[in-house]
């Protein structure tokens, strides 16, 4: 499997905490089937994560990428960082201020969970004026897009994709993120799965639970596509098939 959204660097934000939470992290992803991730750390968030500059983010991905090697743990990680939307993101994109998924054209986008719709279209819509595609983080958790999916189907098929997380599936997240999340999978609205993993002893890597699930109420191939095929494809800068 292929997670593309993890806290997993250690003290850039609220994920792991020192390296040692971050190997136990990567140990639990790898056990659990995981090959690789991409370690989204929270970027933009007006003060609430003290922020870090990108050179300070790629010396602690290169500092955990040489700690994995140095434990013999095989296990892929890329950069990427989980961007709270403001108006000022395209202004910060444009300067090279913010990291994409792997240095491809998919940034990972959160929003306010209490975001209204237009302003979440609005934000959407200058981002997608970049010639950028939008990853848009756990859509099951925004408040509008409990209470309607039809503002979020709008922007699907625009060429936005949606990232679900594997807890809100499990109910972690309250009924109402749990109800969306099947609306979603049910419709076939989900471009791909992740963890959004923080800790190794909570909202961890673990990831073979939802594969199981997945496999158990839809089918084989739907589990695939979520869990290796998009993520594959995203990583990799390649086109994602909407279908």
């Amino acid at each position: 499997m292929i997670d593309i959204h993890t806290h997993i660097l250690p003290g850039l934000d609220d994920g792991a905490r020192d390296m040692e939470d971050s190997l136990s992290m990567a140990a639990l992803a790898l056990k659990s089937g995981v090959h690789t991730l991409v370690a989204t750390s929270h970027a933009n968030t007006g003060g609430f994560f003290k922020e870090y500059s990108i050179e300070e983010y790629l010396q602690r991905l290169e500092a955990f990428r040489k700690a994995l090697d140095e434990v013999k743990l095989p296990l892929r990680v890329f950069s990427g960082m989980e961007i709270y939307m403001t108006r000022e993101v395209p202004r910060m994109i444009r300067e090279g201020i913010l990291l994409s998924l792997n240095q491809t054209g998919y940034f990972l986008t959160e929003f306010s969970f209490g975001i209204e719709q237009e302003e979440m279209d609005e934000m959407l819509h200058d981002l997608m004026e970049l010639g950028v595609t939008p990853v848009i983080a756990h859509p099951e958790r925004y408040r509008c897009v409990q209470e309607s999916e039809r503002g979020i189907a709008k922007w699907k098929n625009r060429g936005c994709l949606l990232q679900v997380n594997r807890g809100s599936i499990f109910g972690r997240f309250g009924s109402g993120a749990k109800q969306c999340v099947d609306r979603l999978l049910d419709q076939h609205m989900v471009t791909c799965i992740a963890s959004d993993a923080h800790k190794p002893y909570e909202r961890t890597t673990y990831m073979a639970d939802v594969k199981e699930y997945m496999e158990q109420e839809y089918s084989f191939e739907y589990s695939k596509k979520l869990l290796y095929d998009n993520p594959k494809r995203i990583f990799e800068g390649k086109k994602i098939i909407q279908k």
